[in-house]
């Protein structure tokens, strides 16, 4: 009897959460209708599932993002198509968006915010209308932030984010999509039922294989990116490392993340200032940053000798690396980088620079150590 009055006790504590987090993500979004998630991957997988686009179509992904929302559209029964990024903040290039949408029959996007800087995302909203692309927005690195005053999070036709390693509220799990579509949102839930139950033994066995796996395959393709097509492994062996239903115990930590953000988001601004100050000068570019309160969840600079600098930096103890390398290579063994020629001048020249996890002496050494490498 004890162990049913916990159990029912814990499944309304758990509901109580889930609609308070609910309610919040509804709000930060601007959009009616959310499902929490396991993770980020999961959610635009089950977006673009339930979005009723004919297997097999094109799905346009800039060529410069984490490989995850790659994983989920393959998942989902879709090819992906690559579209340049531009050299001002890193981001899709809305012109060779705008050439290929009707050209190539594009079906769908997932316009990321690349590190939290938001992409040109009402251009992209408008390009989709006019060419009826289905828009996933993907807000992952960049909650909270904003466009011209609107949300990130309310042009797609559904957004998503996400509370993984790395990102703005980090918990480690967890994830959410959302929809002002009704029947859209009500598809989403089913399918997501059908999706395997969080399991930590399952994750953890996958983990170390796939980090290991992962920097293997990096590391020999920094001098030889014909490795690059190996990454495809992750499609056929780690499906069930990415998706996975939302763990209830979860809510609560991410519920009051969700809900007392500021004072960790001051701090980031505070450290990207800091970065911008001492390191302006020759040798070093900065992306253009869209909005001066949006919270970056890496600082991103194109500078030379990039993974030199990211190893001086790690070897230092201090959090660094250059993600991310061009995604055609990881998918296609044939295909044509004049048409992705940005983001193949910026491969070996992008470093992320840590907007959390630091503190005011490894931030110091951190510019210290780049201008050394700018310097001498």
């Amino acid at each position: 009897m004890f162990r049913d009055c916990k159990n029912t006790y814990l499944a309304c504590e758990f509901k109580i959460l889930s609609e308070s987090l609910t309610k919040k993500l509804c709000a930060i979004s601007g959009k009616r209708y959310c499902l929490k998630t396991g993770n980020g991957t999961s959610a635009i997988y089950l977006a673009l599932k339930a979005s009723g686009i004919a297997k097999g179509s094109y799905i346009a992904v800039p060529n410069i993002a984490c490989p995850d929302p790659v994983y989920a559209l393959i998942w989902a029964g879709y090819k992906p198509y690559f579209i340049d990024v531009n050299m001002d903040d890193y981001n899709i290039d809305v012109e060779h968006f705008s050439r290929i949408a009707a050209k190539k029959n594009i079906k769908g996007l997932i316009a990321i915010h690349l590190f939290g800087n938001p992409c040109a995302i009402e251009k992209l909203r408008l390009i989709c209308d006019l060419n009826s692309v289905f828009m996933v927005e993907d807000c992952a690195q960049a909650f909270g932030n904003t466009y011209n005053d609107l949300k990130l999070g309310s042009f797609g036709d559904v957004s998503i984010f996400s509370f993984g390693k790395g990102k703005i509220i980090e918990v480690g799990h967890g994830g959410s999509v959302q929809t002002n579509d009704v029947e859209l949102h009500a598809r989403i839930c089913e399918l997501s039922n059908d999706l395997p139950t969080y399991d930590d033994l399952v994750i953890d066995k996958l983990s170390k294989s796939h980090r290991d796996i992962y920097y293997k395959i990096f590391n020999i393709s920094i001098k030889y990116p014909i490795v690059d097509i190996l990454n495809l492994i992750f499609v056929y062996r780690f499906k069930k490392y990415y998706l996975y239903q939302l763990d209830d115990r979860y809510l609560g930590e991410i519920d009051e993340k969700v809900g007392h953000q500021e004072g960790c988001r001051t701090k980031r601004l505070n450290i990207v200032k800091n970065y911008q100050a001492q390191l302006q000068g020759r040798g070093i570019d900065f992306p253009l940053l869209y909005g001066s309160l949006n919270v970056l969840s890496r600082f991103t600079v194109s500078i030379s000798h990039s993974e030199r600098i990211s190893e001086e930096l790690r070897n230092a103890g201090i959090p660094s690396n250059t993600m991310y390398p061009p995604l055609a290579g990881r998918f296609y063994a044939f295909f044509n980088k004049k048409k992705l020629k940005n983001s193949y001048h910026l491969r070996g020249r992008l470093l992320n620079l840590w907007t959390n996890g630091i503190d005011e002496n490894q931030l110091t050494r951190t510019i210290s150590i780049i201008k050394k490498d700018l310097y001498e």
